[in-house]
């Protein structure tokens, strides 16, 4: 069984990543046209860990009340980021969120 530490490290790890993800977006979108094809799956793979790190780890923290309060704050504000992001997210063809983007 985890640990309270692993778990919230673990939380920690996957609020990061989803955040450097979001991020990124307005910068790939820009450059995707002339990415290469080896770029562009690069970046669908990573975009598609996180979207399952999204919906099968973080979520669940989330709505099980595992986070801190200051991680289920910033989960908030990365759901907020998303729902800002979809336009980018159905022009590059990923993966959309299949999570609740409303807390």
């Amino acid at each position: 069984m985890a640990t309270p530490t692993t778990v919230a490290q673990a939380i920690e790890r996957d609020l990061h990543r989803l955040r450097v993800e979001i991020e990124d977006l307005p910068t790939l979108a820009e450059e995707w046209a002339d990415a290469q094809d080896s770029v562009r799956y690069d970046a669908e793979l990573t975009w598609h860990s996180v979207m399952v790190g999204l919906r099968e780890r973080l979520d669940p923290a989330y709505r099980s009340g595992q986070m801190t309060p200051k991680q289920a704050e910033r989960y908030r504000a990365l759901l907020q980021k998303l729902r800002e992001a979809l336009p980018i997210i159905a022009r590059l063809g990923f993966l959309t969120p299949h999570v609740p983007l409303e807390p």
